[in-house]
C-alpha cells in the first residue's frame, strides 16, 4: 500500500503543477467523514445515505482501498480520484496563502480557484433541489472531501515550495529519494507526510483496516468530544476555518522541523519543485521526521481532524436540514 501511495503521489506531482491535494490521505478523510456521520441530524443522515446509495462503488480510477466503511467514508476520497480525469478541479483542493502572512481575505490568492470558493459553490449546488440528482451527488462528495482539505494546514499555505511538496523529508526509518529529475519530486516530502504517514502513525492505522480506521475515528470522537460538539454547532465560515489551518501551518509543520526552514519573505511560488532547484536545495537539509516531531504535532493533527468532522456535520446539517 505504501509503495503504491508513493508512486501515485509522484504521478500526481507530475500531472498537477500546483499544491497536491491528498489532504489527510485515505485514512484522514475517512476519519473526518465517520466523525461527521456521528453528528448528523437523523433526517440529514438519511438524505446523505440516500444520495450516496446511487453512486457507483469500485469506480474506475479509485486509489484508496475499499475497507467496507460507511458510504460517507468510502466517497470521502472521491474528489481526489475525480481530479485525475478533471485537472481543472485541482485548485479546488487548497488555498495557497503565503506562509509569511498572518491572514488573507476571501478573494486573495484564489484567481484560479481555491478550496473556500469551491466549498461555497458546491454547497449552493447541494442545497438546490432543482439541480440534476447526479450533479447534487457530485456536490455532496466534493463537500465531504473539501471540508477535510480545509483543515489540513499544508493545504492552506505556501512557502514557495508547493505547500511543502518540495521539502524532501525522511520519516522514521524511511529515507527520502528523488522520484523525478524533471519535476524535482521527492518522496517522502513534508506535505505527503502530513497527509498520510503522520496521521497513520498517530492513529495506529498502518496497515489500513476497517477496524483501525473506525477505531481511530472513535478514539478522536471520545478524546475530542467537546471540540467536535462545538464545531458541529458553529456557524458556517469557510474563510475563518481556513485561517485557523493557516495559523497552524505557521506554528507546526515548518517551525518544529529538526532543521529549521525559514519563512520566505518574498512571495515567489513555483509551479514544480525543479523550479529554481527548490527541492534540490531543500534536500541538502537532510530533514528526517522522528517520533518527537510526531508527538509535538499530534495534538493539532487530532484537533484538526475532530474540527473537520464536526464542521462537516454542521455544513451538511445546515445545507440539507435547514437552519441550525
Amino acid at each position: 500500500m505504501r509503495s503504491h501511495l508513493l508512486h501515485a503521489l509522484a504521478l500526481v506531482a507530475c500531472l498537477f503543477p500546483t499544491s497536491m491535494a491528498w489532504a489527510w490521505g485515505c485514512t484522514g478523510h475517512e476519519v473526518v467523514a465517520l466523525i461527521a456521520l456521528q453528528n448528523l441530524k437523523p433526517d440529514v443522515a438519511t438524505q446523505v445515505e440516500s444520495i450516496l446509495a446511487t453512486q457507483q462503488h469500485g469506480y474506475s480510477g479509485r486509489f484508496c482501498s475499499d475497507l467496507s466503511l460507511d458510504p460517507i467514508a468510502y466517497f470521502a476520497t472521491w474528489a481526489d480520484d475525480y481530479r485525475g480525469t478533471h485537472p481543472e478541479t485541482g485548485a479546488w483542493h487548497y488555498w495557497d496563502i503565503p506562509l509569511k502572512l498572518d491572514s488573507a481575505t476571501a478573494d486573495q490568492f484564489c484567481d484560479q480557484g481555491c478550496v473556500t470558493k469551491a466549498l461555497q459553490d458546491q454547497v449552493a449546488i447541494l442545497k438546490d433541489t432543482s439541480q440534476d440528482p447526479a450533479t447534487r451527488a457530485d456536490a455532496l462528495k466534493f463537500v465531504i472531501h473539501f471540508v477535510g482539505d480545509l483543515h489540513q494546514p499544508l493545504h492552506i499555505e505556501d512557502n514557495n515550495d508547493r505547500g511543502g511538496n518540495c521539502v524532501p523529508s525522511g520519516f522514521l526509518k524511511t529515507k527520502t529519494k528523488e522520484t523525478s529529475v524533471k519535476t524535482g519530486a521527492y518522496t517522502p516530502n513534508l506535505h505527503g507526510l502530513w497527509d498520510t504517514e503522520i496521521v497513520e502513525n498517530i492513529g495506529n492505522a498502518h496497515p489500513r483496516t476497517k477496524e483501525a480506521v473506525e477505531g481511530f475515528a472513535n478514539k478522536i470522537a471520545t478524546s475530542e468530544k467537546s471540540v467536535i460538539q462545538q464545531a458541529a454547532n458553529e456557524q458556517i465560515d469557510f474563510v475563518a476555518w481556513a485561517m485557523e489551518s493557516h495559523a497552524i501551518a505557521r506554528h507546526d509543520p515548518y517551525a518544529k522541523l529538526p532543521t529549521k526552514i525559514a519563512v520566505a519573505q518574498k512571495v515567489a511560488p513555483v509551479t514544480q519543485c525543479s523550479d529554481n532547484s527548490t527541492s534540490e536545495k531543500l534536500a541538502k537539509k537532510h530533514e528526517t521526521i522522528q517520533k518527537s516531531y510526531v508527538d509535538a504535532v499530534s495534538g493539532d493533527v487530532q484537533s484538526q481532524l475532530a474540527k473537520a468532522g464536526g464542521r462537516l456535520a454542521a455544513v451538511l446539517n445546515s445545507t440539507l436540514g435547514g437552519s441550525q
